[in-house]
């Protein structure tokens, strides 16, 4: 069973497609001169709730604070770091790649989640084997229904997104993901 703050979660997750569907309808300037401002923003809220217990609170009960997971109380948000790996992602490589990693790291860590929640029953570094399983599937899928990719270095970019998203890396996913996936297209595609 899926609990009901994991849907929540990946509700939010979901949400954020908007970036790569605003990006394949419009230009990087246009998308980067919405998303940065917003970023911004948005860091300097995170920091901010980090040492002010009144915004802390307020932030805990009327915003996102509902949904964040127990680390994210005393870091930086996933989001924070996947507003950040947006912005890079899109000045860093060409837009289809851009996108199909951005697409990656939403559609298949949501995938991830939630059939590990369901059906995970092969515990692997603190997440599941069909978790894992799920999030290879889906980054494939995407690798090879975008077009104009190179599908070899699209489904190895798949392969490593889904050891990245397994292992317990200090570093956030939401950064590594996206990054790790467009170098990989990136340099594969010739």
């Amino acid at each position: 069973m899926i609990p009901g703050l994991e849907i929540k979660r990946k509700i939010v997750h979901l949400a954020t497609l908007i970036i790569p569907f605003g990006y394949g309808l419009s230009s990087e300037r246009v998308v980067l001169s919405f998303l940065i401002p917003f970023f911004l923003v948005y860091l300097s809220v995170d920091l901010l709730r980090r040492v002010n217990p009144g915004l802390a609170l307020l932030f805990r009960k009327h915003f996102l604070g509902r949904v964040l997971r127990e680390e994210e109380e005393r870091h930086l948000m996933g989001s924070t770091y996947f507003l950040f790996s947006s912005i890079l992602t899109i000045l860093f490589f060409p837009k289809p790649i851009a996108i199909t990693s951005l697409l990656i790291l939403i559609l298949s860590d949501t995938a991830a989640a939630l059939v590990g929640k369901a059906f995970g029953r092969i515990p692997i570094f603190g997440k599941t084997l069909e978790g894992a399983g799920a999030f290879f599937f889906t980054s494939l899928l995407i690798v090879w229904i975008y077009p104009g990719l190179d599908r070899f270095s699209g489904s190895i970019a798949a392969f490593m997104s889904t050891v990245i998203e397994l292992l317990p890396i200090p570093v956030d996913d939401n950064l590594t993901i996206p990054l790790v996936a467009g170098l990989i297209m990136f340099f594969g595609s010739g």
